[in-house]
């Protein structure tokens, strides 16, 4: 079978690689000049040093993307991220404290809280059992908002907010995030190992990358239909066309908008109701390290400030960064980050390093060299009822013998985008 893959991220890479593996000639479309989607690693001037300013790591849940990194022969290169989190609270004494995010304990909660939030993990675990990354029938939470359920303040404050700044870039209130997405956080951040790789995580995309049939620079203008069914895809606006028997659509869902058929209503309703912001963020190459054993920070909220998380990439993956030199990445958390992407570089630097003085007297002058970071599309939202809408689009999609594939579908993160390109090898096999 002739197979075509739109988009060279982590889902059209996975989708390219298992339908090769079952046989099929594959040809992967990719509208930019690379590959890797989000994944992309950027380097300090003169220095060996090396940073993620994409996705930042896989967890030790990822059976697929464990499967592969083994496959491609980087399994050596994989570490644990170790180290703790500090998260800023004027509230408690020196205006911060450490927290393990597989023991946590909030220490502006008190004894009451963390019990709290210790019998809710609890309970919510066992009272709803899932599957963290497959796309299925999960009506009850899914239709439930995981604001609603965390009435006390302590929930919302101390575990819903972490969870989705980590997992969406986003406050829960701006993506109206439903109980189940924060279930599924709570099995992703707080119950697995996080894992790097010392090449960074691109590295995966490039050994994916080398195996596969890949052709950049070329977007994708249309998809071709004859009798009600897909037969290839028009390239650029030269009116190349290219047949397939089967076209896999591994873009964002707003990229997918622009060439999914006028007449495909519900699929397009749907496409249209994702949301992922566009996401920039600077990166500061110091000229010391900054705290030993701590790799990341978390603002308070109602503080005024626009970072909401705070990376030590050289803390993250120590084998990336040789100089020992500190490299901080501030993430401007949705709704905040929406000032930040019209924004000119040097106005995005100043802002955040501003802010970084605030908890780091001194910052500024550490400073080696600062860059800016552009995602048009970043982490994509999954509010209440997605996940119902999800399983009716991907259907329909089946019946129109195409396959959709993406992080978008089942829970943004990289494990669930291989979910879905592996369903779709097995299912048009």
């Amino acid at each position: 079978m002739k197979v075509i893959v739109i988009g060279a991220g982590i889902a059209g890479l996975g989708a390219a690689t298992y339908f090769s593996r079952k046989g099929h000639k594959v040809r992967v479309l990719e509208a930019s000049d690379r590959i890797g989607g989000r994944a992309i690693t950027l380097r300090r001037k003169g220095s060996e040093d090396r940073v993620d300013v994409g996705t930042q790591y896989y967890h030790s849940s990822y059976t697929r993307a464990l499967s592969l990194i083994r496959d491609v022969g980087l399994e050596s290169t994989l570490s644990k991220i170790k180290g703790d989190s500090r998260f800023f609270d004027d509230r408690v004494a020196g205006g911060s404290y450490l927290l393990d995010h597989r023991l946590p304990w909030f220490r502006p909660a008190g004894i009451g809280g963390n019990l709290r939030l210790g019998w809710f993990l609890l309970s919510r675990l066992l009272r709803h059992p899932m599957s963290t990354f497959a796309l299925e029938p999960q009506a009850k939470t899914d239709q439930l908002s995981g604001l609603a359920l965390s009435e006390n303040p302590v929930l919302r404050e101390f575990l819903v907010r972490p969870l989705t700044l980590a997992g969406a870039i986003a406050e829960p209130e701006a993506m109206n995030v439903s109980l189940l997405h924060v279930l599924r956080l709570i099995r992703i951040i707080l119950l697995t190992d996080y894992i790097s790789l010392s090449g960074g995580i691109a590295s995966l995309h490039e050994r994916l990358g080398e195996r596969l049939d890949i052709r950049l620079d070329s977007p994708v203008a249309r998809l071709v239909e004859e009798r009600g069914r897909i037969t290839g895809v028009e390239v650029g606006g030269a009116g190349e066309i290219l047949t397939a028997d089967h076209v896999v659509i591994a873009t964002t869902a707003p990229a997918a908008l622009r060439f999914v058929p006028a007449e495909w209503d519900a699929e397009r309703e749907f496409l249209a109701s994702v949301t992922i912001p566009p996401f920039a963020f600077p990166t500061f190459f110091l000229d010391r390290p900054l705290e030993k054993n701590v790799w990341s920070y978390v603002t308070r909220r109602g503080s005024g400030e626009k970072v909401g998380i705070i990376i030590d990439a050289a803390q993250k993956n120590p084998s990336m960064v040789p100089s020992g030199k500190a490299v901080i990445q501030a993430w401007p958390c949705y709704p905040e980050s929406k000032d930040f992407v019209d924004a000119p570089d040097s106005a995005i630097i100043d802002a955040c390093r501003r802010e970084l003085e605030g908890h780091f007297p001194g910052f500024g002058s550490w400073i080696e060299e600062a860059h800016v970071t552009r995602h048009a599309y970043a982490v994509p939202f999954h509010p209440v009822g997605h996940q119902t809408r999800a399983i009716e689009f991907i259907r329909n999609a089946d019946r129109r013998g195409v396959s959709f594939c993406g992080d978008y579908l089942s829970g943004g993160y990289l494990e669930p985008a291989l979910w879905s390109a592996e369903r779709a090898a097995n299912l048009h096999a």
